[in-house]
Parts: C-alpha cells; structure tokens; sequence
C-alpha cells in the first residue's frame, strides 16, 4: 500500500490538473476571440508584474552580494553631492578583475547546461519565438533566464533588464498558451502581452512597453496591431501588479526642462545624425565582438562569459562607472554633475563594456545600455554645445533625456515606442517635440541597422503571416490568370493499356484527362495509376484506359480563384486539376498544378 500510494497520488493529482485544464480550455473557446483574449492578457499580466517583483528583488541582492561588499562601488543617487559623485567614479578595486569573470563563468555553465536559448539578450529570442517558432518558448527558459541574468547584472556585467523581462514575461505567455491548447496565433500574442507586461512593470511605462512589444517585431514602421490591445491590459496590470511592492513613479528625474522653438530644432536635428553615427558604431562593434571574435575563440561556449566578465572587468576597473545598468550616472548627467569629456568617453567604455558582457554569451538586455549610451552622449554634446554655442543650445540637460529615447529609437527601430518610454521613464512630456525629431533622423539614417538580428523586414515578410497574406492574395486571382498555354493529352476511353504507357512515357505531363467518343471527360489517369498494373501480364489488350482510370473528377472552374484550387488539391490529395467552364463542365480547358500556382503567386508578389 505504501509502495504504491506515493505514485497512484501524483498519477491523481496529474489526472485532476489535466482535468481542470481541459475544463478551463474548453469553456474560454466558445468565447469571441478578442474576449478570449483580454481575458488571458489579465492573466498573463499577473504573471508578469510578479515575475518581474521577483527578477528586481534577486537582482538587488546579487547586488548587494557581489558588488557592493567586495569593490565599496555604488551607483550616486538623486541630489548626491559632487563630492560623492566623484568619490564614486574613482573607486578602483581589483576585485573587479574577478567578480564579473566569475559571474559570467556560473552564468554561463546554468545556461548551456539548460537552456542555451537563455544567453544574450532576451528580446531576440522573444522575436525569433515570434517569427519562426510559433510563439512556443521552453518552460525552463524563463527560470534559467531569471538566474543567469541576476548573475551576470549582478556581478557588475553591463546589461539592462529589458531583456531578461521580456523573455521571463514573454516565456510565461507561452507556457500559459501552451497550457491551455491555445492556437498558434493567440500564443504569439500572448507571448507579446507577456513580454510587454514585464518591461511595463520593470520600467514603470506601461504605454511604452504595450508599444514596445508589437513594434520591436519589424525594422519598418508597423506594429503587430493584432496585440497592441493585449499588450496594453498585460501592461497596465503587470504595472498594477508591481507597484504593490514598489513605489510607482519616474525612474529619472530631470528637473525644469525647456525646449525653445524654433532656435534648437537645428541642434537637435543635429544631435538625430550624430545618434545614429554612435549608433552605427555600437551595432557594428555589439555584433563584430560576437562573430569577429568570441565565436572565432576555440573554447568551449559555455566559458566565453567568463572571458567577457573577465574583459569587463578591466574597463570596470578604470570607469567602474560602466559596469550594471548605470541609471545613477544617467540621474548625474541629466543633474549635469558629469564633465562632458567624461560623458563622451563613458559613450565608447560602455559600448566596449556591453559587447564583452553579452557579446560573449553573457545574459542580460541591450535597452538599458542604450539608455545609458543614449545619455552620455546627449549630455556630451548639450554641455559642450551649451559652451561653444549657448544662443543655440540653451537647454543642455535636455539633450540627456533626449539622447535617451532617440538613441534607442535607431538602433532597435523602434521609434514610437521610444518616444513614449522616455517621456514615461522621465514623468514628463515637456521634451515630446525635440524626442520625435532626434528619433525620426536616427531611425530613418539607420535604416537598416539593428540591435535586433531577428527583427522582420514587415509583417509580410515574417514566416508567422506567411500563410494569411498567401491566403489572401490567392482568394483574389481566378484560376486563368495563371494557366499557360500548353497542349493537353486526352486519353480515349478504348486506348489499349500498351498504347496508353506509350503515349504516358512519351509525355512530360503527370495526370491525363480521359474521354469518351464525344469528347467528354470521364475520368482521369495518373502515372500512379498506371504503376499500379504496369507489371501485370497479358494487360496490353485485356485492360483499356477506362479500366485504370480514376471516375468523379474533381475539377475547377476557370472563374474560381487559386486558393479553391488548393484547398480541393488539399481535400482530395492531389497535386493537379482539370480547369473547365461553368457552361461545358465536362469539357476539359487546360490542367492547372501546385507548381503553376506556387510560380504565379511569386511573380505576383514581387519575386525574380
């Protein structure tokens, strides 16, 4: 009895939840799909704003842990003195030469060990799920991703939280999808609200990230619009959710910003070419490191982030200012406590910095990076702008809020969602005018640039909306539009079986209508058909064409359009039909094949 009763318990308690499961599944799809939807979008948003609670609070005791007690480095807060803020940037420690490292090297070990999709930064792998794996994400990926990221953070590696987020909360999406037998459709968009859910608690944005998740898809400007919607409610949520244990509010504080029309429109649209120059320079320096360098090293993969830990460390060691998400040196540059100089080098350390953290395999986001390289860089040249020329730069600071979203708005493409983060981020919409001019000019000059390698040209050329926009081009072209030419071998009822394999090998056609007397089709022979009694004796003169021939022709009427035509190939298992008229059906007017279909929707659609 005691033997058996541990295992027929959990055999029980499986039955019960598969059971609850089925029960649950089964009553939400008679609903309408959009309800079915923001139903699961509340859901997922619960999910998600403690996801992200618990991913915020490992983060700050990795923190705590590894940092903090070893190195004495802190990041300044809001209103530090210049004194403390000096004291900061000037800590050196050789301790920084190995907490990263070691940081890196168990980082690595958890995620080749379990889940290899975890490595680098999340939101591509959010994207590929998206694209190319129906939104199906491995139920371990989000727990593997929630440690290896606390890790590699929290051993001071330069990454942000946008990634991890977004992969923890698109993760959940996918395994609560997946749960409850969802199509692959409502899956992907769950794995969007998910994602968009995270970021919106994590950043306290939850418009940006409803923005965010539906348009970090696509280097064009559009948007999943089919999950703007549940991304909004998994937002706000997932925000609620979050703001029970942290205080609401803007990450950053910018004071009194100006903006003076129309005497800084031109350095602003300045400052849009030089973000997309810096931006140029950290995509190609991000992806050169990975393919140039740590991919080329013979050692095994799982120990390439403890190199990369290993090599930021020595920056971190000169400019500990580099090193996790730095979001207390934004606080500084938008407070003009920072020397532009300084600004300016901190631009190319920490691209540097965030090319050997993830670059290598580290786990961790690109977003807040950018946030960081986005402001220095604003803060570079509003200040020294602000001293050569202070009748056009007038409003230095603002340039470091502005840097923030126009800087990201180029590299990762994603212009709208940009704009409002960084209003969000900042609890301020002052900067909304010079916000869209900087990140119009950085996406339209990087234009083919991205943060993001799995990123789709558009929704038409994602292998997701592949079948829908084939569907719906084919459901618009009649069947002789894309018939050719071409003679048709009608087979007599009476040909002997001899004649009839003579006339077939002699033929490069595969199906042969047949007919009687009067010309009206009767059936049709396949070369199948024929291999089926080739080898048979004595069938030269004993068996005619009528005999092997295949009765009840499906046809297609020349009117109807290709997609009828596939779906009866589909139905019936074939890979041609006989086109005819509606007026003379048994008369046959040409055969059309998959092949001529398939070659007829490419050259509509635009291929060579």
């Amino acid at each position: 009895m005691s033997r058996n009763g541990g295992p027929a318990f959990v055999r029980w308690g499986t039955e019960r939840i598969t059971w609850a499961r089925d029960k649950v599944s089964g009553a939400i799809s008679v609903w309408p799909s959009q309800y079915r939807l923001m139903f699961l979008s509340v859901a997922v948003g619960i999910i998600a704003g403690l996801g992200a609670i618990f991913f915020d609070r490992l983060l700050a005791f990795a923190i705590e842990l590894l940092i903090r007690p070893y190195t004495g480095y802190g990041e300044p807060g809001r209103g530090a003195q210049e004194a403390v803020v000096a004291a900061m940037a000037s800590v050196r420690s050789y301790w920084f030469l190995v907490i990263p490292a070691l940081g890196g090297l168990v980082s690595g070990l958890i995620v080749y060990r379990f889940a290899p999709e975890a490595e680098g930064h999340g939101t591509d792998a959010m994207i590929e799920s998206f694209h190319l794996r129906g939104g199906k994400i491995r139920k371990r990926v989000p727990f593997v991703k929630i440690l290896a990221s606390a890790l590699t953070i929290g051993s001071g590696g330069s990454a942000g939280k946008e990634g991890p987020i977004a992969q923890i909360g698109s993760g959940f999406g996918s395994v609560f999808a997946s749960a409850l037998k969802l199509k692959p459709r409502e899956r992907r968009i769950l794995v969007l609200a998910g994602a968009a859910g995270g970021i919106g608690a994590i950043f306290q944005a939850p418009l940006g990230a409803a923005l965010f998740a539906p348009e970090v898809l696509y280097r064009e400007t559009e948007f999943e619009y089919e999950a703007i919607l549940p991304c909004v409610v998994s937002s706000i949520i997932a925000y609620a959710v979050y703001t029970q244990f942290y205080k609401g509010g803007a990450l950053f504080f910018p004071g009194p910003v100006k903006f003076s029309l129309p005497t800084e429109l031109l350095p602003y649209a300045v400052f849009g070419v030089v973000c997309a120059l810096v931006g140029y320079v950290y995509v190609r320096v991000f992806y050169g490191a990975r393919d140039r360098f740590f991919n080329r090293l013979k050692i095994h993969r799982m120990l390439k982030p403890a190199l990369g830990g290993l090599m930021l460390g020595a920056i971190a060691f000169l400019a500990p200012q580099i090193t996790d998400g730095g979001y207390g040196w934004v606080q500084m540059a938008l407070e003009g406590k920072i020397f532009w100089g300084t600004m300016l080098l901190l631009v190319f350390l920490k691209i540097a910095a965030t090319s050997c953290t993830i670059s290598s395999g580290g786990s961790g986001g690109v977003f807040g990076p950018s946030v960081f390289i986005g402001a220095m860089l604003g803060g570079a040249f509003g200040f020294l702008g602000h001293k050569v020329a202070p009748g056009w730069v007038i409003n230095p600071n603002s340039f470091v809020l502005v840097g923030m979203g126009g800087f990201f708005a180029g590299v990762a493409k994603v212009p709208i969602a940009s704009i409002i983060m960084a209003c969000e981020m900042s609890a301020s919409y002052t900067l909304l005018v010079p916000l869209m001019v900087v990140s119009s000019i950085s996406y339209l000059l990087l234009r083919n640039t991205s943060l993001y390698e799995k990123q789709q040209i558009s929704r038409f050329a994602s292998p997701a909306h592949l079948t829908e926009f084939a569907r719906g081009m084919l459901e618009r072209i009649r069947v002789e539009e894309a018939l050719h030419p071409q003679p048709i071998t009608l087979i007599p009822e009476t040909m002997p079986f001899g004649e009839l394999v003579r006339t077939v090998s002699g033929s490069g056609e595969s199906h042969f209508p047949v007919v009687d007397a009067e010309g009206r089709m009767t059936g049709i022979v396949s070369i199948n058909d024929i291999r089926s009694v080739l080898f048979e004796n004595d069938v030269d003169h004993v068996i005619i064409a009528q005999d092997v021939a295949t009765r009840g022709v499906v046809s297609i009427f020349r009117d109807d359009t290709l997609q009828q035509a596939l779906d009866k190939m589909a139905a019936i298992g074939v890979d041609e039909l006989p086109v005819v008229d509606r007026g003379k059906p048994d008369a046959i007017v040409a055969m059309v094949s998959k092949r001529d279909i398939v070659n007829y929707y490419y050259v509509k659609s635009g291929g060579s």
